[in-house]
């Protein structure tokens, strides 16, 4: 693979995509794992969890983590602009010409319409990248538990993760008996 491939890679998707960085995952995804096959799932699940535990925008960690991995510095570089150019010529592009219309019916409706979409992104990535993490019924329930809770406005999000954090924590299935050896008590 070449500089070029990668700077097409992620220029293509940020090209493809609205509501920045999370919804831009699953489309990263699809093309590093699946079209491409440049990365495995283990390493996409690994390098993601890096670029979020990082400062800065998630994408732009991520881009770098990529490119670098596949070509040193001259690959980060060129993932970062394949990343960040697309955005960068739509908000030039958004400031110059669309801005006056913004208060038209039909753009607000577009907008509207384009915040769904990012919706549906966020709900695909996180049920693709959550899917092979669920492996027991009780992880599943877990997971439902958090989903049902984090879509209640009032909730806190940071109370979902903490209760469904301690409730998978204090499952039996994750704990092993604990053994004294030489002895005969489990």
């Amino acid at each position: 693979m070449t500089n070029l491939n990668i700077f097409t890679a992620f220029f293509r998707v940020g090209a493809l995509t609205l509501g920045g960085g999370l919804a831009m995952i699953s489309l990263l995804r699809h093309e590093m794992v699946v079209r491409r096959g440049w990365i495995s799932d283990a390493e996409f699940s690994q390098e993601f969890a890096m670029a979020t535990a990082l400062p800065g925008a998630i994408v732009v960690n991520f881009s770098l983590f990529i490119g670098y991995k596949m070509r040193g510095i001259s690959g980060a570089a060129a993932a970062f602009l394949g990343a960040v150019l697309p955005s960068f010529l739509v908000i030039i592009i958004v400031a110059i010409f669309l801005f006056p219309h913004f208060s038209n019916p039909t753009a607000a409706a577009f907008l509207r319409g384009a915040s769904a979409s990012v919706a549906g992104l966020l709900a695909h990535t996180a049920f693709t990248m959550c899917r092979p993490m669920i492996t027991r019924t009780m992880y599943f329930i877990a997971a439902l538990i958090a989903a049902v809770l984090a879509l209640i406005p009032s909730v806190n999000p940071i109370f979902v993760l903490i209760l469904v954090t301690v409730f998978i924590f204090y499952l039996p299935i994750n704990r092993k008996s604990k053994t004294i050896q030489g002895s005969d008590k489990p």
